[in-house]
C-alpha cells in the first residue's frame, strides 16, 4: 500500500492535463475490466435490475462515505 500513496502524491504533483490525461487513462482500464464480455444489453439489463432492488428495497446503495471506506478512498474529489 506504500507504493500506492506514493505513486498518488506524485500524480497528484503532475500537471492538470498529465492528471487528467492519466485518469482518462486508469478510467478506461477500469471500464475494460467491468465491462469484458458485456454487452451493451447485458449492461443495461443490469442497470435496471440494480435500480429495481435500489427501488424495491431489497438492496441499500451505499453513500459517498461508505463508498470510500469500502474502496479504501477511492472515488475521493478534490484531494
Amino acid at each position: 500500500m506504500k507504493d500506492v500513496t506514493k505513486l498518488e502524491e506524485e500524480i497528484l504533483r503532475l500537471p492538470h492535463a498529465q492528471r487528467e490525461r492519466l485518469a482518462m487513462a486508469v478510467w478506461s482500464s477500469l471500464e475494460k475490466d467491468l465491462t469484458d464480455g458485456l454487452s451493451d444489453a447485458d449492461g443495461v439489463a443490469l442497470a435496471l435490475e440494480r435500480d429495481r432492488e435500489i427501488e424495491s428495497g431489497t438492496t441499500t446503495p451505499l453513500d459517498h462515505t461508505d463508498f470510500r471506506r469500502r474502496t479504501g478512498g477511492a472515488g475521493s474529489s478534490g484531494s
